[in-house]
């Protein structure tokens, strides 16, 4: 079908990885082929997949080296983790990863988070919640800028409704506004926050407390 995910697999298991695009192929929604686990994941994986999944514990880059490599071959990033390292989760939060979920996750939350990131949402699984929080021994985090509280009440509500995985056109027929109208409100918001891009608004949004750190999705 046209409309079915493409989703990349690239794991060091090729039995887990076939059986788990064999799954996704069953439901309608996905399109699901793997991928060799090679020295260097971003030539091996082709272009065009709506979101790549690979777990950076099989290899040997750091994050940031493997969003560098990956990027521009999916629309998102999946690290599906066989280690439960925080520390690993953090980076690759850091290093854009649209979304971090161990391989203990049911089959229904790994489709959940797929279809998630495939439309540009941000998926952070329970199991990695301290792993958006204020890391330890680091800085104290600045206090909330003065300019967050000049927000007006729509630019607020349509900031925290992107930060939780609404797209502009949802939040319009919740408030009975145009797409367009809906657009001045986040840029005026964005804009006295000094932020730039949907992944500054989630930070944001996590710093502030709008959203439930446990699992976070994010238009």
């Amino acid at each position: 079908m046209a409309d079915r995910l493409s989703i990349a697999i690239i794991d060091a298991n090729p039995l887990l990885a076939d059986g788990i695009a064999a799954l996704l192929t069953q439901d309608d929604s996905f399109a699901a082929r793997t991928v060799f686990l090679g020295s260097k994941p971003g030539e091996a994986a082709p272009g065009g997949f709506d979101v790549i999944i690979i777990d950076p514990a099989q290899v040997d880059v750091t994050p940031a080296q493997l969003s560098r490599e990956l990027r521009g071959r999916g629309g998102a990033m999946v690290a599906y983790c066989s280690s439960l390292s925080e520390s690993l989760a953090h980076d690759c939060i850091v290093a854009g990863f649209h979304g971090v979920l161990p391989k203990t996750v049911s089959f229904d939350v790994l489709k959940i988070a797929l279809a998630t990131t495939a439309r540009g949402g941000i998926f952070i699984d329970k199991a990695f919640a301290a792993a958006i929080a204020p890391r330890p021994g680091a800085e104290d985090p600045p206090a909330p800028p003065v300019q967050d509280r000049r927000l007006s009440e729509r630019e607020m509500f349509v900031l925290k409704s992107v930060a939780h995985g609404k797209s502009l056109k949802e939040i319009g027929r919740e408030l009975d506004l145009s797409s367009k109208t809906i657009e001045t409100y986040k840029a005026r918001g964005t804009s006295k926050l000094n932020l730039s891009g949907r992944r500054q608004i989630v930070e944001f949004a996590i710093a502030q407390g709008w959203v439930d750190g446990t699992s976070l999705t994010a238009g």
